[in-house]
């Protein structure tokens, strides 16, 4: 009895250990447990392979996604799009809308990375709305700059609404991307606040503090302070129904790129056009994918 009971023991040490190894098979050292939600009830596109995972951002466990062509070849290394979310905390978490424009821009021949964010309910942390949740999308250019099939000289980031203002800010803080596309974002939070005061009340201020005590903090969020940082090619894509940013916002920092002679930007205003440009869908991801093919290296 005692030897079955060994017997029993050890292949229980066994399954144990392989499930730990078949755990820890990541495709990143960073990355602390990866799945492939092709057989699941998210969001899936025919010919592309979709990973939720789990990556350690100052000290954090955030979780994120990884698109990537299901046809690629071992050898070849595929340009990347940092896709940053928009919303706050647990409003606007990347869901099935956000994971299908993540696998449209992979079928156009790239990997596509995004983050959660830290602060909602699925990730630790605080979000502050432009502050150190910053960090979670500068680990993800670190992880894919790493990963076996990036391009590490290829990659882009790119941003809708909150998401936008994020992009804005890891241009000034990364040197290590190619371009940046940005939709209906916001360029300044204090034109954002007197537009939408119950963004100011129910999220700016919970989240960043009031704008007299902490505008130094508004202003690091608003890229029309520091549009002469943002050296990357820009593509700014705005519409003129956008009920959360005022078309505005975009037209500013357009007006502040072309006085100062900024080269490389291109910008369109959808008329008609509603904050995520979803009813321009098609054009919208062709112009963006186009962005960053044509500033690939």
């Amino acid at each position: 009895m005692k030897k079955v009971s060994g017997i029993i023991l050890f292949l229980f040490m066994i399954f144990c250990f392989s499930c730990k190894e078949k755990q820890e098979a990541t495709f990143h050292t960073q990355i602390i447990t990866q799945q492939l939600l092709n057989e699941t009830e998210m969001f899936h596109s025919d010919g592309v392979d979709t990973y939720k995972i789990n990556y350690k951002s100052d000290g954090l466990r955030i979780e994120g996604f990884i698109a990537r062509p299901t046809q690629y070849k071992p050898t070849t290394k595929l340009p990347a799009i940092i896709y940053c979310r928009g919303g706050n905390q647990s409003f606007g978490a990347i869901s099935d809308y956000q994971l299908k424009i993540m696998n449209r821009l992979a079928t156009k021949g790239f990997v596509v990375l995004a983050s959660q964010l830290r602060g909602n309910m699925h990730s630790e942390g605080v979000d502050a709305f432009g502050g150190k949740e910053v960090n979670d999308i500068l680990k993800l250019i670190d992880i894919a700059q790493d990963l076996d099939f990036v391009d590490a000289n290829n990659i882009h980031v790119f941003g809708i609404s909150r998401g936008g203002m994020n992009t804005y800010q890891v241009s000034k803080l990364s040197d290590g991307i190619n371009s940046i596309a940005i939709v209906g974002s916001p360029t300044s939070l204090f034109s954002l606040a007197n537009f939408r005061p119950k963004m100011y009340t129910k999220v700016m201020q919970p989240l960043i503090g009031d704008s007299l005590t902490k505008r130094k903090e508004y202003e690091e969020r608003s890229a029309i302070f520091w549009y002469h940082k943002l050296n990357e090619p820009t593509l700014i894509l705005h519409g003129s129904e956008d009920s959360k940013v005022e078309v505005k916002e975009a037209q500013r920092l357009i007006d502040s790129f072309t006085r100062s002679n900024k080269k490389d930007f291109q910008f369109k205003i959808f008329e008609g056009g509603n904050h995520s440009l979803s009813n321009f869908e098609e054009e919208r991801n062709e112009l963006i994918s186009n962005w960053f093919k044509k500033n690939n290296k």
